[in-house]
């Protein structure tokens, strides 16, 4: 399995953590493919945006790499919506580990070998995204969390 891929069940396993005393809130790997019901909500899902890769030295193939990183809140109301926001933006003061998912694993107990960190950037951006009531069969309310993150195989 790619280190991306790795990254990328590391956050989803991270927000899975992050809310495990609230088993109600679905979490799911990559925007929601289906629809989003009264009974579904409230739903986080997790998916990057765009991936940059700039070499840093010169004659050497390594190169430097960050993501950019959506974590996106559907709830049933305002107060839903921003305390799962919150909680999200708060607990990424922090690096987010990642793990050797080629191990196994299940997913109460993640894989023993840690492989670095998500180190974020400066930059952790909150926005609301409003729902027009007529596009949509169930009125719910969104926000994005958009952040930076470069892998380091420092483990902190």
């Amino acid at each position: 399995m790619n280190r991306e891929r790795k990254e990328d069940l590391s956050i989803y396993h991270w927000l899975k953590s992050l809310f495990s005393a609230t088993p109600y809130i679905n979490i799911v790997d990559g925007f929601p493919t289906t629809a989003l019901t009264a009974s579904t909500l409230p739903v986080i899902s997790v998916d990057y945006r765009r991936m940059m890769a700039v070499h840093f030295e010169v004659g050497n193939k390594e190169r430097l790499g960050n993501r950019i990183w959506y974590i996106d809140v559907f709830a049933k109301n305002k107060t839903q919506r921003d305390e799962i926001a919150y909680t999200i933006l708060h607990a990424l003061e922090e690096s987010i580990p990642v793990y050797d998912y080629d191990e196994s694993f299940t997913l109460d107990t993640p894989p023993l070998t840690r492989l670095g960190c998500l180190m974020i950037g400066d930059e952790v951006e909150l926005e609301v995204i409003e729902i027009m009531p007529e596009l949509v069969e169930t009125l719910y309310f969104r926000e994005r969390v958009t952040f930076t993150a470069e892998f380091s195989n420092k483990i902190n």
